[in-house]
């Protein structure tokens, strides 16, 4: 099983952009989520078409299970 977080933003001309990290800590609380989305918005390190990212909007984590048959 696989595990990755995807954290969700906006950049300031309304698009959606979404940031995947593989393999999250598996105690991670939506505090903390929170705090490290608002310093990657503040490092401005990201940008979509020339637009930072401005809000974030949401954090999941995706599990998934891949089985091999042949």
């Amino acid at each position: 099983m696989t595990k990755t977080l995807q954290l969700q933003f906006e950049t300031a001309l309304g698009k959606n952009v979404t940031i995947s990290v593989d393999e999250p800590k598996s105690n991670l609380t939506g505090t903390e989520i929170q705090t490290g989305m608002q310093a990657i918005i503040a490092s401005n390190a990201f940008q979509s078409d020339g637009s930072p990212l401005a809000v974030f909007k949401s954090a999941k984590v995706v599990d998934r299970t891949v089985t091999e048959i042949i």
